[in-house]
């Protein structure tokens, strides 16, 4: 299993704005601190901004901003805002599509992993993911 490279830069994209939290940041800044495609970062933001983590603000001196404090915004926060849904295993999507229907013995391992996995996720807070970013510079 691998994150995807969407997540991937959604998630460094807002460790840079909770670094910066109360600043406003031009995509290419955004981009510039972890090397992020300036334009696939085009298409990420509109994404974040929609789920409300992050704050689009026009004209000369615009850009973007974290929406709320980075403590209240955890990883999980954005894993839902870049994929919308997350299943470890085609049974556990929305609308599964698993000819087992609940007869397999394998789904409950999928489903174990992936509540254990959102439930850590939803502890990350991006505070002390920017703390921690922070002190690596």
């Amino acid at each position: 299993m691998q994150v995807s490279r969407e997540l991937d830069y959604g998630i460094r994209a807002m460790v840079v704005l909770s670094a910066h939290e109360r600043e406003v940041l031009s995509k290419r800044t955004i981009a510039g601190e972890f090397r992020i495609p300036v334009n696939f970062l085009a298409l990420i933001l509109p994404k974040l901004v929609r789920s409300g983590l992050v704050e689009s603000l026009p004209g000369p001196k615009g850009g973007y901003r974290i929406a709320k404090p980075a403590s209240k915004i955890s990883m999980y926060d954005v894993v839902i805002a870049i994929e919308n849904e997350v299943a470890f295993n085609r049974c556990l999507a929305v609308k599964p599509s698993c000819e087992s229907k609940g007869n397999c013995p394998v789904s409950l391992v999928w489903k174990k992993l992936q509540c254990d996995a959102m439930d850590y996720l939803k502890g990350v807070t991006f505070e002390s993911l920017a703390t921690n970013f922070e002190k690596s510079l």
